[in-house]
């Protein structure tokens, strides 16, 4: 047997696949793709390492959530065990932060972004500013940072910025 192999056999009460070791061989989907998982729990950290080995394009920073029976979802956290069911079925996805410019709610997809790409994200949302725009972060203690259009900001909810046009002298 190879060392990537799993020896499966059928458990002759589910007729799902069981290992050499006697774990269960669970078929699931993540983002519309079939990924086989060991056992009757996995995280889901777990979860995302086993679809990204199967070949699902994820990172392991992604957001995961289960789709529950009748439309609705639920955030799987990386710590929190999944009782498997076959056929369950799973999203992963970068996740979105919400910041503010100008006092408007921006949504970013990622964990970071440059102050180009955070003022080209607040345009397409109708925040009213411009691409040359001078972007400057709040920071909470009341003074602010600019921050330069190559600049690459960890991003985090709640983080405020202001965007102001180049000849404002206020």
């Amino acid at each position: 047997m190879e060392p990537n192999e799993i020896k499966s056999d059928l458990d002759e009460h589910t007729g799902n696949a069981r290992t050499g070791d006697g774990d269960r061989i669970v078929p699931v989907v993540v983002n519309d793709q079939s990924v086989n998982l060991l056992g009757h729990k996995e995280t889901g950290h777990e979860i995302k390492t086993a679809a990204i080995e199967q070949g699902v394009h994820i990172d392991l920073n992604f957001l995961l959530e289960e789709l529950l029976e009748g439309g609705g979802h639920r955030t799987v956290a990386d710590h929190e065990k999944v009782h498997l069911r076959d056929g369950m079925h799973f999203i992963a996805r970068e996740p979105v932060i919400v910041v503010s410019v100008n006092e408007q709610p921006v949504k970013l997809h990622g964990h970071s972004a440059t102050g180009m790409e955070i003022k080209l994200a607040a345009i397409a949302q109708g925040v009213q500013i411009q691409a040359n725009f001078v972007l400057q972060e709040e920071l909470p203690n009341g003074t602010s940072k600019i921050i330069g259009d190559n600049d690459r900001v960890h991003l985090r909810e709640h983080l405020r910025f202001t965007a102001i046009a180049p000849d404002d002298n206020s």
